[in-house]
């Protein structure tokens, strides 16, 4: 059975009670003499409608005058008009007469409506329906007749209203997602980005705290699924410009501009990054290590991001558990791995151990459990005197001992720029 015809047929069924016979034939005959009489009402009901669904929606209210009073009202009556058409002719809507319907619930979409809100423009003007049908000065008779018109027509256009909004939705989000990468790689870049950001209706702010964001681990194609996670929760962000590459990415996130009368920005961001960084974190369902930098300009949004990547390499390498750090946070050890004479001198003190990694991962443990000989040997998975023999190695090999507090700190700051200078040469 076609369409039309299980439409016609479901029509006839529902107004004589469930049996398609004569007599339910008579009742739909009435539906469609119904329908051609509250034809010429049309341009009244689209206008009650049209006001009810503002009064009753806010989001319709953000919409322009132009809209609500041209568009909408136009878009409501055509809608009117073919659902009592095609009940007064006894067949469903062709492919062809949804495609204006469709094509305007995807129009919502653009212009920033919800989908709840889209959709129920359709049981308020089935609503408005029913009321004229049943009441008025002059009620029409057996306005019960309309109702399986009504659910029928409701069935047909509401799916696929709702799948041109969502799909169209997908291809703005896709869009947006596209202009924020762009935008952030060109000011990554060092590039100017105003015209750029005119081009896609976007607005830059004048600071921006670069964010330099590692993905957490996970087993199997979890890893995928937390990255969907993360760009869903950045959608709803569209100030936030972001670029992902592997298993990392690199968000701006707009800052306050400076106080006024010159008066200086506080020290340190306005916490939203961290806010983000949290909302982040929950999407993924696991806490993510990233480093922030503040840019003060878009000029010094290069320096920013190689400051904030130099912090995070070095938390991952101090074994620093996941979490948002910045400059201050590390500003010794930061200290430690820049090129120079002090940190080659450091890092030398730990070269009689390149052949020995397990001592280099025992000293690191070691110095991560606080010093504290009964963690540091469970997180080795090992006995304590087994423990307690390397560390008398690394005493004999390097001539500082890592239980006595002098010898403890330099062989702290011995690791660090040991683990710089392997992971960014001389």
């Amino acid at each position: 059975m076609d369409d039309a015809g299980g439409t016609a047929g479901v029509a006839a069924g529902v107004v004589s009670g469930g049996t398609a016979d004569g007599a339910a034939g008579g009742e739909f005959a009435a539906a469609q003499e119904l329908a051609a009489a509250l034809l010429p009402r049309i341009p009244e009901m689209a206008a009650e409608t049209v006001a009810r669904l503002t009064a009753a929606i806010p989001a319709y209210r953000l919409l322009p005058d132009s809209v609500l009073g041209g568009d909408l009202v136009a878009n409501t009556e055509a809608v009117l008009k073919l659902f009592f058409t095609t009940v007064a002719e006894g067949r469903a809507p062709t492919e062809a007469e949804l495609a204006a319907p469709v094509a305007w619930g995807a129009e919502r979409a653009r212009d920033g409506v919800p989908l709840e809100a889209v959709l129920r423009v359709y049981p308020l003007g089935a609503r408005r329906a029913w009321e004229l049908a049943a009441a008025g000065p002059d009620p029409v008779a057996d306005p019960y007749a309309l109702v399986t018109g009504l659910l029928a027509f409701l069935g047909e256009v509401m799916p696929k209203v709702a799948e041109a909004y969502l799909r169209e939705q997908a291809d703005l989000d896709w869009e947006q997602r596209e202009h924020g990468r762009n935008l952030a790689g060109v000011l990554l870049a060092g590039r100017p980005a105003r015209r750029a950001a005119e081009r896609y209706g976007r607005t830059l702010a004048e600071r921006y705290e670069v964010l330099v964001l590692r993905l957490p681990e996970a087993p199997g194609g979890a890893t995928n699924r937390i990255l969907r996670a993360l760009r869903s929760e950045l959608d709803g962000n569209p100030e936030v410009l972001a670029t992902f590459k592997g298993e990392g990415g690199v968000l701006l996130v707009p800052l306050a501009p400076p106080g006024p009368l010159g008066a200086l920005a506080p020290p340190g961001p306005d916490g939203a990054t961290r806010r983000l960084l949290g909302r982040l974190d929950t999407a993924a369902e696991l806490r993510c290590t990233a480093a922030a930098a503040v840019a003060e300009d878009h000029g010094s949004i290069p320096q920013a991001q190689a400051e904030a990547s130099e912090v995070l390499s070095l938390a991952e390498d101090l074994g620093r558990p996941p979490g948002l750090y910045r400059l201050a946070d590390l500003a010794v050890e930061y200290q430690l791995v820049q090129p120079g004479p002090a940190r080659d001198a450091l890092a030398r003190v730990l070269t009689p151990l390149d052949d020995q990694p397990h001592l280099i991962a025992t000293l690191r443990e070691f110095i991560a459990a606080g010093y504290r000989r009964a963690e540091a040997a469970e997180a080795l998975t090992v006995h304590r005197n087994t423990l307690t023999y390397r560390l008398g190695r690394i005493r004999l090999l390097t001539g500082h001992d890592a239980t006595d507090p002098t010898g403890a700190r330099h062989l702290a700051a011995a690791l660090t720029a040991y683990g710089a200078a392997r992971r960014t040469g001389p």
